[in-house]
C-alpha cells in the first residue's frame, strides 16, 4: 500500500484507534488490525476502487 493508502485507511478510523499490523490475507485482500485504547482490537477489510482509493469494512 502507498502512503495515501494508509493516510486514507488512518482517516476513516475512529479517533482512538491506532493501526497495529496489515498484512494480505489468504483469500487475497488486505486486512488492518487495529487497537483501540482499552487493549482490545479490532479488523478491517481493505477494498480499492478504480481510482486505488482505499476504503475499509469492518471484518
Amino acid at each position: 500500500m502507498t502512503e495515501k493508502q494508509m493516510k486514507q485507511i488512518q482517516s476513516q478510523l475512529p479517533k482512538d484507534e491506532k493501526i497495529n499490523r496489515c498484512y494480505r490475507a489468504f483469500e487475497g485482500d488486505i486486512r488492518v488490525i487495529t487497537r483501540k485504547p482499552d487493549g482490545s482490537e479490532v479488523r478491517y477489510s481493505v477494498s480499492f476502487d478504480a481510482d486505488d482509493n482505499a476504503t475499509i469494512r469492518k471484518f
